[in-house]
């Protein structure tokens, strides 16, 4: 039972980089479900790149 536990929260851990990465996207006025993918194949960099390109939401 405890190794159905460590990667479970192993799991959550992984996909908790691209969901921040997608919420990050639909704020700014980007597809969303494209973040999510690029953000599962480079998190750390998705989420960085994502944090320098300009704002697309109108104001």
């Amino acid at each position: 039972m405890g190794a159905v536990v460590f990667i479970s929260i192993g799991i959550l851990f992984l996909l908790s980089i691209p969901l921040i990465t997608s919420n990050m996207a639909k704020r700014v006025g980007r597809n969303p479900k494209l973040w999510f993918f690029i953000g599962l194949l480079l998190p750390v960099i998705a989420t960085f790149i994502l944090f320098l390109m300009p704002d697309k939401t109108e104001k």
